[in-house]
């Protein structure tokens, strides 16, 4: 199984139609990766027990202490998205493409970039995000900005961008 490269970005909107548009745009041939979701996540007493992405995804959104994370596999791709709840409320993007393909971890994260309208993104490998935006926000200040192609090599690491000709 190859290595994965985990591509993360920080939402300022938490809405169950931006998590849809979030899958629809970066997975859209996806399955989910559990059967059902306990809450609290990995409880052994869990309070409830949805049977779908969408009704955790509702419940999260509405709840916003709530800590969750979804995950979603591609139908056809080696490809999978994910989606972070944090305790302070936001809400983490993920990501994760095969790393040796590195035109497509760079071309994903500055989609991410993109649809996010933020530089709020940094890749790593193979990790979870931080748990709340201030520490993912620590993350970003202790990344060097505009990395080169060197910077692959730490694992943890902002986009690379490539050079534009002008």
């Amino acid at each position: 199984m190859p290595e994965y490269a985990d591509i993360y970005g920080l939402s300022e909107t938490k809405t169950p139609a931006e998590v849809q548009r979030f899958l629809d745009r970066f997975l859209p041939s996806r399955i989910e990766s559990a059967e059902e979701y306990e809450v609290p996540q990995y409880s052994d007493s869990p309070h409830t027990v949805f049977q779908t992405a969408d009704q955790l995804i509702t419940h999260c959104c509405e709840n916003s202490a709530e800590v969750h994370a979804i995950y979603w596999r591609s139908e056809s791709v080696p490809r999978h998205a994910e989606v972070f709840f944090l305790s302070d409320g936001n809400l983490i993007f993920g990501i994760s493409t095969p790393s040796e393909d590195h035109a497509s971890v760079d071309a994903t994260a500055r989609d991410l970039c993109c649809f996010l309208s933020s530089r709020d993104v940094f890749v790593t490998y193979e990790a979870v995000p931080p748990g709340s935006a201030l520490a993912f926000r620590s993350v970003l200040r202790s990344l060097q900005d505009n990395p080169s192609e060197s910077e692959r090599q730490n694992r943890m690491h902002k986009p690379i961008r490539f050079p534009t000709a002008g």
